[in-house]
């Protein structure tokens, strides 16, 4: 029997975790994740997500990004951002789902119910 792949209903970031270390162990690659390279290539993937809107405008964006070969680009870039941010986290020994609530608990206070951004964007 095939097992269906595992999608974000039944993955944990812990064993996301642990699949990018071993990658990375597997290729003796650990010595180049300081957080000097690893916030690098954070920027760099984030970077080339940007690349697949560049030429278009938000209400484009929104279209375009249902397209198949705009969705995977997006999809391989969304998954290298968060690779090296799963790197990082495990490199410094973040825990990311106490560091991503302690971040909305903050966010909370500094934008209330009803804080609206202006339209400029």
């Amino acid at each position: 029997m095939t097992e269906l792949p595992k999608t974000d209903f039944d993955t944990t970031i812990e064993e996301l975790r642990e699949q990018v270390k071993q990658f990375s162990l597997d290729r003796q690659w650990s010595r180049y994740h300081t957080p000097k390279n690893l916030t690098m290539s954070i920027s760099i993937e984030a970077a080339e997500l940007m690349e697949q809107f560049q030429w278009f405008s938000s209400e484009q964006s929104l279209d375009v990004i249902r397209e198949p070969g705009v969705l995977n680009a997006v999809s391989e870039e969304l998954a290298d951002v968060l690779i090296y941010c799963l790197i990082l986290a495990d490199s410094a020994e973040i825990d990311v789902s106490s560091a991503v609530r302690a971040k909305i608990k903050h966010n909370e206070m500094k934008y209330p119910i009803g804080f609206m951004p202006t339209d400029d964007v």
